[in-house]
């Protein structure tokens, strides 16, 4: 596999640990990632400032707007390396930049805006080489450390159910062995970490049962879930490997009938945190997506996620249903300040999800 030369500077170095902000509102913040408009600094302004105003711990970015169908926030290494290097300076403590790069449908650096080809999931599980999944992460990650991207929302780490079209056909599955899945996903990872890119392993607690679409009202579901499909993440975090955890919002009747995962304390705080024991920084799903969005509120859905234990709160602004909103991070902010007031979320709870969010930004190499 040949790919272009990539000129990367490895980034080897960890920063310092970053203090809790004292103020209630900046410890918030950290908990929002986003979508935003806009391909240059100029245009990018409106998040920028909220960066700069304590309101955005990290940023999430796409080729395509959805709701235009227009480019979103991708289009060439020149352009979204000058963008990323404006939204790290923007704040004091620097934010997390994201996006999907899995190889496959959800892959955002496209050829055709000069990004080297890169390999899905389901051609590196079929092929079963783990060298060759190291060596194609790694044309993944150079791409991304060039342009200045620090966390990955990828590797899936789901079982391949060839049942579920709507989740298998986009090629995002490493196979249909808990093991295989597990040993390329630590290629994967590896390849990252060496250089200096976090990543994020999707979507617990596993899509490997039997998926019931969207329904009104209803929200998704998956049933015949099997605690085999947990085995990927205990092999990850048992080598160390973790950075990141992103949550489903897909609902598992066998572990809670009435909330989805990334709504229900006993899918994070009692299974991934208590069972699995895994003490890290835990992502929601799509918060825009209808089976939160729809089913919950957006107040309710907000609410229900950080007291479920999710640290970090995804809001992509890319829903194509959802209308795109400039101010959503401040919104969600506000939102979860009033809710402390109320005494609906605890501080504490607060302070431990932004805790785990900067102790993560640390490990981010310089």
């Amino acid at each position: 596999m040949d790919a272009p030369e990539i000129p990367v500077e490895r980034r080897t170095e960890p920063r310092a640990a970053i203090a809790l902000p004292s103020g209630l509102r900046e410890r918030i913040g950290q908990m929002v990632m986003v979508g935003f408009r806009g391909m240059t600094p100029t245009e990018a302004q409106p998040v920028i400032r909220q960066i700069a105003d304590g309101l955005v711990g990290a940023v999430v970015m796409y080729d395509v707007d959805s709701e235009t169908g227009g480019a979103k926030n991708i289009e060439s290494r020149d352009q979204l390396r000058e963008l990323n290097g404006a939204l790290r300076a923007a704040g004091e403590i620097p934010v997390l930049t994201s996006l999907d790069a899995e190889g496959g449908f959800y892959h955002r650096l496209k050829e055709k805006h000069g990004f080297a080809p890169a390999v899905p999931a389901s051609e590196l599980g079929e092929r079963n080489d783990l060298q060759f999944t190291r060596i194609a992460a790694g044309i993944i990650a150079d791409e991304l450390a060039d342009v200045g991207i620090d966390l990955n929302l990828a590797p899936v780490v789901d079982v391949l159910n060839p049942a579920n079209l709507t989740v298998s056909a986009r090629r995002r599955n490493f196979a249909q062995d808990p093991a295989v899945v597990a040993a390329h996903a630590r290629e994967f990872i590896v390849a990252h970490h060496e250089r200096g890119i976090l990543t994020t392993i999707k979507h617990f607690p596993g899509l490997g049962g039997n998926l019931r679409p969207y329904s009104p009202g209803i929200g998704e579901m998956i049933e015949a879930w099997k605690p085999a499909e947990l085995e990927p993440y205990r092999d990850l975090m048992a080598d160390g490997l973790v950075d990141s955890v992103l949550v489903t919002r897909v609902t598992h009747p066998e572990l809670d009938a009435d909330y989805p995962g990334c709504l229900s304390r006993k899918t994070v705080t009692g299974l991934l945190r208590g069972q699995l024991g895994y003490d890290g920084v835990v992502i929601s799903d799509a918060m825009e997506m209808l089976a939160v969005w729809d089913v919950f509120g957006f107040e309710r859905g907000t609410i229900l996620a950080v007291n479920a234990g999710v640290d970090m709160l995804l809001f992509c602004n890319e829903s194509g249903v959802v209308p795109f909103e400039e101010d959503r991070a401040r919104e969600v902010v506000q939102m979860i300040m009033d809710a402390v007031r109320r005494g609906e979320i605890s501080e504490e709870r607060i302070d431990e999800a932004c805790g785990r969010i900067l102790t993560l930004k640390a490990r981010r190499p310089d």
